[in-house]
């Protein structure tokens, strides 16, 4: 309360970012299944695909212009750069709904299934993970090097900590968990006799 009307705005406005960012995560969470059952259901409706895909679109470019702009209005830091990460996993995350969405439409453009959609399916969500995953490696990285040669304080150590685990160790984990049951999942289809 003792902050100067300019301090108080800018200060407004990161909380207000950050609520946005997290409204902008959870839509995506809640658009994502919606948009792939659209393509796999062969739903018809143009209406409902149009809004399916005009709001991944949405969520596609909004986050994106949001982190632009508030990179170029503050000076880059651990804090900013974890509220762009944000921004930059939600764009992330909806590209690849997006492309798995295209697929089934192609697929339903044609006579036939596409061959090794499942296949083509998992690679697109594993590259998409592994990018994500990269991001949150790279703020660690950078908090961890702005922690060393900046300053360091109890906050941005716990936070590094918690981001460390949450979005790196656990993001490793569950994806070389997916990637093993996968592999296992591939090697005993394989292992059955083809019908004739």
């Amino acid at each position: 309360l003792d902050l100067q009307i300019l301090q108080r705005t800018f200060l407004l406005s990161i909380i207000l970012f950050i609520v946005v960012t997290s409204t902008l995560q959870s839509m995506i969470e809640i658009a994502d299944p919606i948009v792939l059952a659209l393509g796999a259901s062969r739903n018809r409706s143009p209406w409902k695909h149009f809004r399916g895909v005009s709001m991944c679109l949405f969520l596609l470019v909004f986050p994106s212009f949001m982190a632009y702009k508030i990179a170029h209005f503050f000076q880059l830091d651990f804090w900013l750069l974890i509220l762009v990460s944000s921004c930059m996993l939600t764009s992330l995350q909806v590209m690849g709904t997006l492309f798995i969405y295209s697929l089934f439409m192609v697929e339903l453009l044609q006579d036939r299934p596409l061959e090794r959609m499942d296949e083509i399916i998992y690679w697109v969500n594993a590259v998409s993970r592994v990018l994500e995953f990269l991001v949150a490696v790279c703020v660690v990285a950078y908090g961890t090097w702005e922690s060393l040669l900046g300053e360091w304080s109890w906050m941005g150590a716990s936070v590094l900590i918690f981001h460390s685990y949450f979005n790196v160790w656990l993001r490793a984990q569950s994806g070389w968990r997916s990637f093993l049951l996968r592999r296992e999942a591939a090697k005993k289809i394989n292992s059955l006799p083809r019908a004739t």
